[in-house]
């Protein structure tokens, strides 16, 4: 494995985890081929907020904060309705190309971008798993223990002061949230912070992204990977190549 060239067919958001094919050697010529299979995700949303990122690692520009009572019947229906062809308006903080430049370069300085360019795909399954209550002190203090471990440049500073201020709300230990766990099997480049935006709108609630695993890319499963430290050795975790690939 080692001083082999490589390449992989799709990285995940900072927060997400799961499955990532990297290719060494000759195979890195497979990366397109590869890059088109479908992708498996399981992720939670949780109600009565919603973040101008669409998952945990943004402001909080929504603020509903109680139980929305949702029904879970009626929220799995909703969810099956979105099986098919799939429509979607990318996140602001993302990496697609807009007017030459990453959509977070534009977020970052400021720009407004009035009208997000849309994304089409294919959604082949889609279900959802559960309909939980969660105290919401709980989901917050997890939010950010998760934002503690994020390596890099993503705002973190701020977002963390403004998530540690929510936590200062009169009431908040007693406020109970709804966080639905879905499935969904998606065609290539499509964003599933996105898909949770359209599905809280479907239900008539704000909401966000708490978790995303990629649980599946075309016939490669969690069971299929192997993790850093098994690779090449306990000293050689997920730390130690965050840290050498962010100074390089």
């Amino acid at each position: 494995l080692y001083r082999q060239k490589a390449s992989h067919t799709g990285t995940l958001d900072p927060l997400a985890e799961g499955v990532i094919i990297i290719l060494l050697g000759e195979e890195r010529f497979k990366k397109y081929e590869l890059a088109g299979w479908k992708k498996t995700y399981e992720f939670e949303i949780a109600f009565g907020f919603g973040t101008d990122s669409y998952d945990a690692m943004g402001m909080i520009r929504q603020n509903g904060s109680e139980n929305m009572g949702l029904e879970k019947n009626e929220l799995g229906r909703t969810v099956a309705g979105f099986i098919g062809e799939y429509v979607q308006k990318v996140p602001l903080f993302s990496a697609t190309r807009y007017q030459g430049k990453r959509l977070f370069v534009h977020a970052r300085s400021g720009m407004e971008i009035p009208d997000l360019p849309e994304k089409k795909g294919t959604i082949y399954k889609i279900e959802l798993l559960d309909l939980m209550d969660a105290n919401l002190k709980d989901v917050v203090l997890e939010i950010i223990e998760n934002l503690n471990k994020i390596v890099g440049d993503f705002r973190q500073d701020p977002i963390i002061e403004e998530w540690k201020n929510f936590l200062k709300k009169p009431g908040i230990t007693d406020t109970k949230i709804q966080i639905a766990k879905v499935k969904v099997v998606i065609s290539r480049g499509m964003y599933v912070r996105s898909l949770s935006q359209d599905i809280a709108k479907a239900a008539g609630v704000p909401g966000f992204v708490t978790s995303l695993t990629r649980t599946g890319n075309g016939m490669y499963t969690k069971k299929d990977c192997k993790t850093l430290e098994e690779l090449f050795g306990k000293n050689y975790g997920r730390d130690l190549f965050v840290s050498t690939f962010t100074r390089i």
